[in-house]
């Protein structure tokens, strides 16, 4: 069970004298102090605004005219200058943004915050299309050369290797993967760990189906095949050249090809 303590925290603002005007216990002029406070409600910080309240008390003799924590609908108990004097302290004190937020402010700010929202959803929606369309024409048109981050599948174990593509003959491409292997992952440090010179690739060639073959059936997978004793060919699965649909922002190129 969660318990949330806070406190209502009632803070005193500004104070002045209402000049001109007698307390009507005492009759004591210039003796009316009216105080603006705000309150707020805290817990160990202050967190939302609950509106400013006022008071009027005589220095004098204590009399209370008008109390910060009665309710706003309590009949008034004092006269027009005191009420026009509380109108005017309320009005021009200038109040920090802080004071401003209140919880019903939410309310107000909520339409921004979702239009904010949906223009950063729909850039991050045109970037990721764009770089879908990007990662196609790589795939779709592979070159010697293309090194690509992918997923491995061995030993009932998929990590993260560097796969070459050292040729291409028809509609088969020859690839090689780097003989360091990372745990998976969508970290652009642990992948620069594996390092792209040609002595770290394996001598170990595999065969797969080019990618324009497969158009978007298995995109972007590596698909070994051989051939049964019928000579009719069958699919092993390799791994998968990561993030080739584009379906993450990952923050760091997966296909690369050489300028």
């Amino acid at each position: 069970m969660i318990f949330f303590i806070y406190q209502i925290v009632t803070k005193p603002l500004t104070s002045k004298l209402i000049r001109n005007e007698a307390c009507p216990v005492c009759n004591t002029q210039d003796s009316l102090e009216l105080t603006l406070y705000m309150r707020y409600i805290a817990m160990l910080i202050p967190l939302f605004g609950m509106g400013r309240r006022t008071s009027v008390i005589c220095t004098n003799c204590g009399n209370v005219l008008k109390n910060p924590d009665s309710s706003i609908f309590a009949k008034k108990k004092y006269s027009n200058k005191v009420a026009d004097a509380v109108k005017d302290i309320r009005q021009n004190h200038k109040r920090t943004l802080w004071q401003l937020v209140y919880p019903w402010s939410i309310w107000f700010i909520l339409p921004f915050l979702i239009l904010i929202l949906l223009g950063i959803s729909a850039i991050n929606k045109k970037n990721t299309e764009e770089k879908a369309k990007e990662y196609a024409e790589l795939i779709m048109h592979p070159q010697t050369g293309d090194i690509y981050k992918s997923t491995w599948f061995e030993n009932g174990l998929s990590q993260g290797v560097l796969v070459k593509l050292m040729r291409i003959n028809g509609d088969t491409l020859y690839v090689v993967k780097t003989k360091q292997k990372i745990q998976m992952s969508f970290s652009k440090d642990e992948w620069n760990k594996l390092s792209a010179d040609p002595a770290a690739f394996e001598a170990k060639e595999y065969k797969i189906k080019n990618f324009s073959i497969l158009k978007e059936t298995n995109f972007g997978d590596l698909f070994m095949y051989n051939n049964d004793e019928n000579g009719k060919q069958y699919p092993i699965y390799l791994g998968a050249i990561l993030n080739s649909k584009c379906e993450m922002d990952l923050g760091f190129e997966t296909i690369e090809r050489k300028k």
